[in-house]
């Protein structure tokens, strides 16, 4: 008799759940996967509608609708769904700079059976075919630009080096170019293959870096005004950068040489409060056994720097670096730099670092006496 009593209890509880499953909403999709095949780049979004119906005996509804990356747009049915009406989920895949093939998913959560749906879509999408805007990006006015940005890269201190860009008329008149009235830093000379540049049709400048006029070190940026004719915006700003580092050539290793040695290469301040100014120093010292020239020491932005105590330092002479930070109105962590190049062609650029946590001062609107 217990037994019988046992059974006819698990008999009502798997009854008494299966009907509250049963009475959930119940959502089936016609299809949980679609393949678009290929689709062209240029043709814009391609969509997809996922249809589903409630077959559970109470309103269902979709609390949830997430898709795997943001090139999946998706819109879904937002009110409750009744039980035997149906509902839609719509993805919709954006192909533009995409080309290849694709597979997401859009993950579907309710509050019926099953809790969550994942659906899937993939395809192969076909690339736009290049126009003028792939190989000139750079617009202004009537014309095209490969770059306006020309960067010569490693320029050797004692030398020259060249570069060049492309320049476009997508205009429907000639635009002369007036490389006279183009003032370039001295140590900068440009040519052109042309100096006019018909419409539809390129013009190449080239350009050449003097390092030994330019007399620096390290990262150099330029800029100047490029004077035409264009009836839109005849003076167009064309940005130039090299690194000048020295040109070491072939040592011998039976020749002596400086070695730069940093008693750190970085500094911790912790917690600092705003508008203040803190201040460390850096040592360096010549651990090679010939003279050890500093070229430049250059800091990075919310940091001065004074130049060494001294720049030539001999065998086992050293000399300190004095930083300093302003807080400002900067707030929490910082972190900024110091460059130091010398003739040590072992290490001839080194990055140093200062760190702190600038700290927000606070105001007390507390009366602590008497106004």
């Amino acid at each position: 008799m217990a037994t019988f009593y046992k059974i006819s209890t698990l008999v009502l509880l798997i009854f008494s759940f299966s009907f509250e499953v049963s009475a959930q909403g119940k959502i089936k999709f016609e299809k949980t996967a679609h393949v678009f095949g290929d689709i062209k780049e240029e043709a814009g979004p391609a969509e997809i509608e996922f249809k589903f119906k409630n077959e559970g005996r109470e309103p269902l509804k979709l609390t949830s609708v997430r898709a795997s990356c943001g090139c999946t747009t998706p819109e879904w049915s937002q009110e409750e769904i009744a039980p035997g009406a149906e509902g839609n989920v719509t993805a919709s895949y954006n192909p533009k700079n995409r080309p290849g093939q694709f597979n997401k998913s859009i993950t579907v959560k309710t509050n019926g059976d099953p809790e969550v749906v994942v659906l899937r879509i993939s395809g192969n999408v076909i690339p736009r075919p290049k126009g003028v805007q792939d190989y000139y990006p750079m617009e202004i006015g009537n014309l095209r630009f490969k770059t306006t940005h020309v960067f010569f890269g490693d320029v050797m201190h004692n030398g020259t080096d060249t570069a060049s860009t492309l320049v476009y008329n997508q205009g429907d008149t000639p635009v002369k170019l007036n490389l006279e009235a183009s003032r370039l830093p001295s140590h900068i000379t440009m040519t052109a293959d042309n100096d006019v540049v018909n419409p539809k049709d390129t013009v190449r400048l080239s350009f050449t870096f003097d390092a030994v006029k330019k007399s620096d070190w390290g990262y150099n940026f330029d800029y100047f005004k490029f004077i035409t004719d264009d009836t839109d915006t005849p003076e167009k700003r064309l940005n130039i950068s090299a690194t000048i580092k020295e040109n070491f050539g072939e040592i011998s290793a039976d020749i002596s040489r400086p070695k730069v040695k940093f008693n750190k290469l970085s500094h911790d301040f912790g917690k600092v409060s705003q508008k203040d100014k803190v201040s460390t120093s850096f040592t360096i010292t010549n651990e090679g056994d010939a003279p050890l020239l500093i070229r430049k020491t250059k800091a990075s932005c919310g940091c001065t720097a004074t130049k060494p105590n001294k720049t030539q330092l001999a065998p086992g002479e050293s000399t300190t670096i004095d930083v300093t930070f302003n807080t400002g109105s900067y707030k929490g962590k910082q972190k900024k730099s110091l460059t130091v190049i010398v003739n040590d062609p072992a290490r001839p650029m080194t990055t140093l670092w200062i760190e702190s946590d600038v700290q927000v001062a606070t105001t007390d609107n507390s009366n602590g006496g008497e106004e």
